[in-house]
């Protein structure tokens, strides 16, 4: 891993750069609570002119396309990069409303450095995952926002409301100056994997604090993490996002990980589980030392027993995994693998 310390803005600036949010990561889940702790750090930052570090942002390279010359996948730093990208689409129109400029930067040109990539217009800096990027694109390009509640991020579009709400009525453009000179003073770690590196072992370090993962989101950056982005987008909304959307009523993804649960129960026999904490780990076990089949293989056979278990356990008998022995199968063959018993 090679780190070194930078300005966020000079990080996200950077000329023919897109950062893209892999479909394995959470959703974005940053909400008022963190908006205020942020715009507070900038607003200090902006009035006494002292650097700001903000963390950690981990990534990995990937070729670009077109004008694009070099596409990064951002592995952690998610949450403070779109929040930030989002402050800076609100500090744009209130720019393009009060027509002014700061520090010789207007709000085309905010548009052109940090919310566009540099060098191809077309592109969006950030590309959101699933159903944040379609709120994303709409707030940057002041388009009209999703009206299919399933493609509407509710946090996405809540965040750049309350940003916009702050430079209401009496914000002023001294208010303005300070937080743009707030947000020049971010500093952050930028850090890239190389070969040598385990993305989803960093990525279980430093998912290990903060919002808690579930075992569903887990199990689904293992699944994934190792795919390019567009193998990854195809395999998430062919297999995994049906699966979401089966068990979308689910605080907590309990009745997801009970499922997952059961699917190992059935496909692995040996491999015993102690409790629901353990899921994740045998399910490691499983892809690692049990599993020898293609990634394509389990995820149909994934999709299918959790098909299969949402239809027969119903929503009371979902907590327990051991609702999967209400199924009859005996084999795992019945489900990884197997096209025919799902029709895919």
């Amino acid at each position: 891993m090679i780190t070194k310390q930078e300005a966020f803005l000079d990080f996200i600036g950077a000329a023919g750069t897109q950062l893209v949010i892999p479909v394995y990561q959470r959703v974005y889940a940053w909400n008022e609570k963190q908006c205020d702790t942020l715009w507070a750090d900038i607003q200090r930052a902006g009035r006494t002119g002292s650097a700001h570090f903000i963390g950690t942002l981990l990534y990995a390279p990937e070729p670009g396309a077109g004008a694009v010359k070099r596409r990064l996948d951002v592995i952690d730093g998610q949450q403070r990069t779109a929040t930030l990208l989002l402050l800076l689409t609100a500090l744009r129109d209130w720019m393009a409303e009060a027509g002014c400029a700061l520090d010789g930067i207007d709000a085309a040109d905010i548009t052109r450095r940090y919310l566009h990539v540099d060098g191809a217009p077309a592109a969006v800096k950030l590309v959101l995952s699933r159903v944040d990027r379609a709120t994303m694109d709409a707030v940057v390009e002041g388009t009209p926002l999703p009206k299919d509640e399933e493609e509407l991020s509710a946090n996405v579009a809540a965040n750049y409301r309350r940003f916009r709400d702050r430079m209401g009525e009496g914000f002023s453009r001294a208010d303005a100056e300070v937080i743009w000179r707030g947000i020049g003073a971010l500093l952050i770690v930028s850090a890239v994997l190389d070969g040598d590196d385990r993305p989803q072992l960093i990525f279980e370090s430093l998912n290990s604090k903060g919002l808690p993962l579930t075992t569903a989101d887990l199990v689904r950056n293992l699944l994934l993490v190792n795919a390019g982005y567009d193998e990854q987008k195809r395999l998430y909304e062919r297999y995994w996002q049906p699966i979401e959307r089966l068990y979308a009523d689910d605080p907590g993804s309990q009745r997801l990980n009970a499922a997952l649960h059961g699917f190992l129960a059935v496909s692995a026999p040996k491999l015993r589980i102690g409790g629901k904490d353990e899921v994740y780990a045998t399910f490691k076990t499983f892809l690692e030392d049990v599993y020898h089949g293609t990634l394509e293989e389990l995820l149909i056979g994934l999709k299918g027993f959790c098909e299969s278990f949402a239809t027969k356990s119903g929503a009371a008998g979902a907590a327990r995994a051991q609702a999967a022995a209400e199924f009859g199968i005996s084999k795992p063959k019945d489900y990884i693998g197997s096209r025919k018993v799902f029709g895919d």
